[in-house]
């Protein structure tokens, strides 16, 4: 008697039903779950950024807010040449794509030119080898960007003016 009377009080309910939550609940955790998704995506995306620094680095630099290639490479006394060579893998070849704290390297030990000249208006090639006192085919071995007629350089580009040559 009293199974039965229990019986019918639960006809209608089915055993294992599962409770759903209000729709704005919800909503709010997948809000919740996309903003802290995003946020570990940023954070990854600056923590690998800062580790890509290739092999022998020996010199780097925090990229800041207005940085260019060519004023890193002055700053740091670090040919806009070499600066986009040991950086190939990160800095595109506009340089367009630096980030605020950003770690790029300067240079790779046993091949860190750290002898440099910044181009002004009026400097060829041959005035700037004259006055670091190199020959102009060192000037070219070590700034393997710029063409032998020297037609191809701007104001604020950063060449290597060290007598030793050190790209092969």
């Amino acid at each position: 008697m009293y199974k039965d009377s229990h019986k019918s009080q639960l006809k209608g309910i089915k055993p294992h039903s599962s409770v759903s939550e209000p729709p704005h609940l919800d909503s709010m955790h997948a809000s919740f779950f996309t903003a802290r998704l995003v946020a570990l995506a940023a954070v990854a995306s600056v923590v690998s950024g800062q580790s890509v620094l290739p092999a022998g680095c020996d010199r780097n630099v925090t990229v800041r807010a207005g940085d260019t290639c060519d004023a890193i490479s002055a700053a740091n006394s670090v040919s806009t040449y070499q600066l986009a060579t040991v950086n190939s893998g990160v800095i595109d070849s506009a340089c367009d794509n630096l980030y605020i704290g950003e770690i790029i390297c300067l240079g790779i030990s046993g091949q860190d030119c750290n002898v440099t000249h910044v181009l002004q208006t009026g400097d060829t090639c041959f005035s700037v080898a004259n006055a670091a006192g190199i020959p102009l085919n060192t000037l070219l071995a070590n700034n393997p960007n710029v063409n032998s007629n020297c037609t191809n350089v701007y104001p604020g580009e950063v060449l290597c003016t060290a007598s030793q040559i050190y790209v092969n």
